[in-house]
């Protein structure tokens, strides 16, 4: 009876031992799986070279990106700029052709309804008459129920090296021709003259003239020549001529 329990004890002791064995056997991967885990993670990650690449993609889409922006910009105000240069040329023959088609003179009161044209300088001339205008006119709004008005085209000479302006200045009829600005209304209707010129149609010659002397009189005919654009340099023609 001793014997049998002390072979079932031995045979117990040796399942026990075994199965100590092959725990310690399964420990010892288990131990080492962080490390394969670790090496995993780092496979995964960005070098510094890769990093520095893709930082240099960016920079050279970005760039590619504000450029295309800027020359979007670039255009648009080129465009804007030509359009507005467009408009006044035509606000400005305009307002040519309506006052001068609508100018009177009464030769009884030349005090204020003298015809004056200065043509000394042939490139920039200098008109000033009165005008009934209509109620479209440049400026009428500044004058209510004051249809006769002095009508003045003026060229500006340029600031810091730009190009002449054709500025139209507007006073009432009983205003004083030597008056001050201050009482009147000035409009620019071109900031890109490059000619203003003034012809008159001479009944004696036959022909167009460049002078006209008589203040109470006003010519049969007169042609106005308008040159916008240009470089600005003596002697060079402008860039657009009406």
């Amino acid at each position: 009876m001793k014997l049998v329990r002390d072979k079932r004890r031995a045979a117990v002791s040796s399942q026990q031992s075994a199965v100590s064995k092959r725990g310690g056997a399964d420990a010892r991967p288990a131990a080492a799986r962080p490390i394969s885990t670790l090496n995993s993670q780092l496979s995964t990650a960005f070098t510094l070279i890769e990093v520095l690449l893709a930082i240099g993609i960016l920079a050279l889409v970005m760039t590619a990106i504000y450029a295309s922006w800027a020359a979007v910009l670039r255009g648009a105000k080129i465009g804007n700029a030509a359009a507005d240069e467009v408009q006044r040329m035509r606000i400005a023959r305009q307002a040519l052709e309506q006052s001068l088609a609508s100018a009177v003179l009464y030769a009884s009161n030349p005090r204020y309804y003298s015809f004056i044209a200065d043509t000394t300088d042939e490139k920039f001339a200098l008109l000033s008459f009165i005008a009934h205008l209509p109620p479209d006119f440049p400026g009428s709004g500044m004058f209510p129920n004051q249809p006769l008005r002095r009508v003045t085209f003026a060229v500006q000479p340029g600031t810091n090296s730009g190009p002449p302006a054709l500025l139209l200045r507007q006073t009432s009829l009983l205003t004083p021709t030597n008056s001050p600005i201050e009482e009147s209304y000035t409009l620019t209707l071109s900031r890109n003259l490059a000619i203003f010129g003034v012809e008159f149609w001479s009944t004696n010659l036959n022909d167009w003239d460049v002078e006209w002397l008589p203040t109470n009189q006003l010519p049969k005919m007169l042609r106005v020549t308008l040159g916008f654009g240009g470089d600005g340099k003596a002697g060079a023609a402008p860039a657009i001529v009406v």
